[in-house]
This record gives C-alpha cells, sequence and structure tokens, in this order.
C-alpha cells in the first residue's frame, strides 16, 4: 500500500520526521510520534527535562483561525493518545482500516435506510389498494340503493310534479271511498204501488216451534214414566 502521507509531505520531509523521532540522542526535548490521515503531526515534549511524563500535542497540517476547528480533523484513535486514555499510538494502516470500516457502515446505513423506504412504499401501495376497493364498493353499493330507490315511488319527486296543478284535482291523496246511502224516500216512492204488507221491508223474526206436552205424554205413556218423561219445564 502507497502512504498516504506522500501527497502532503515530501520526501525529505518525511526523512526529518523520522530523525526527530529517535530518542536516543541526547539532550532532545522534543519527539515525533506520527501521523493522521489529515497530515497533522503528534508530538511529546518535555519543559523540565523530565523524561518519564512526557506532554503530548498536536500541531496542525493546515494552521486554523480558531483552535475549536482542529477537533473535525482529529481521528478518535489519536485523540485518544492525546487524553492518556492510550498508551501506545495508532499506525496509519489502522487509521486506513479504521476509515474503511467507517465507508463501509456508511454504505449499509444508506443500503438499511432505501430498503425500509421501499417496504415502507409497498406498505403504503397496499393500504391505497384496499382504501380504493372499499371506496369502490362503497360507490357501488351507493349507486344499488339509488337505483332501488328511483324505482320506488319518490312522494317528493310527485309532489314537485305537480306543485303547477290545482291542488285540488291534482292532491296524491284521496279520501277513502263510502258505502252508498240508501234513500228512504226514494224506497217509499218505489213500494207506493205495491202492497204494503208484503213489500214491507221489515220482517218478524223466526220464531222456535212450542212443544206440546200433552202430545209428549201420549207417546210416552207406554214408557218407564221415569226415563222417559218429557213434560220438562218452560225455559
Amino acid at each position: 500500500m502507497s502512504n498516504p502521507m506522500n501527497t502532503k509531505y515530501t520526501a525529505w520531509k518525511q526523512m526529518v520526521h523520522r530523525w526527530q523521532a529517535r530518542r536516543d540522542i541526547p539532550f532532545r526535548k522534543r519527539f515525533f510520534v506520527g501521523y493522521d490521515l489529515h497530515g497533522n503531526t503528534y508530538w511529546e515534549f518535555t519543559n523540565d527535562g523530565n523524561m518519564q511524563r512526557l506532554r503530548r500535542k498536536l500541531e496542525p497540517f493546515k494552521p486554523e483561525f480558531y483552535e475549536a476547528d482542529y477537533f473535525k480533523s482529529i481521528p478518535p484513535q489519536w485523540l485518544q493518545w492525546l487524553r492518556r486514555t492510550r498508551n501506545t499510538p495508532p499506525s496509519l494502516q489502522e487509521l486506513v482500516d479504521d476509515q474503511v470500516r467507517q465507508s463501509r457502515i456508511k454504505i449499509l446505513a444508506k443500503q438499511s435506510d432505501e430498503r425500509w423506504h421501499m417496504e415502507k412504499l409497498r406498505l403504503d401501495q397496499e393500504e391505497n389498494m384496499k382504501l380504493r376497493k372499499e371506496l369502490e364498493k362503497v360507490e357501488r353499493e351507493a349507486k344499488e340503493f339509488k337505483q332501488v330507490k328511483s324505482e320506488e315511488a319518490d312522494p317528493w319527486k310527485l309532489a314537485d310534479e305537480s306543485k303547477d296543478k290545482d291542488p285540488i284535482q291534482s292532491a296524491t291523496i284521496k279520501p277513502r271511498a263510502e258505502e252508498p246511502i240508501e234513500d228512504p224516500w226514494k224506497q217509499a216512492d218505489e213500494s207506493k204501488d205495491k202492497d204494503p204488507i208484503q213489500s214491507a221491508t221489515i220482517k218478524p223474526r223466526a220464531e222456535e216451534p212450542i212443544e206440546d206436552p200433552w202430545k209428549q205424554a201420549d207417546e210416552s205413556k207406554d214408557k218407564n214414566p221415569i226415563e222417559s218423561a218429557s213434560i220438562k219445564p218452560r225455559k
């Protein structure tokens, strides 16, 4: 793999950094540690000559007006080293592998988002299809109801059609037919030449026959007087 620092530092500058990284030179208080992929350099130094507790710092590749602008270019591995939560500095290969890993994660996240987006579109299409079917069903039932209703007599429609007519002649509500009433004077005129006794309309009620008790006694004189007693009390 080619060195990513070849595009940021010349070969002479890289050789100087390797010389500054050596710790076997006496009276040296500043040591080069490494690079990151943005071209920043990291150093260890001491001000009091204490080589057991070296201080750590960052020298940016491109100077910025605000120091806070450097933080967006510092990898997490070098940030851990600066805060002394990591003892060994990261290598360029480790930084490249981490960058590749982050790129793969972004690609997978994008694919997952696209897959969920397509799934959402599919569910929306199914819901729209179901809703369309329900609307078509409601419209069909409404048409059938209107058709059945139009076949029946509509009193409001009849009233609208007959609003310009005579309200007495075009009345849809008609009185119930009454039975003809016989005229007693007319009946009297028709029966004036007839026999008043035969043409009487009022006839006596038919009477029930009256049984003769003496006749019943003659018929039952040879019978048992107790069982065949035919004299019954009058009703």
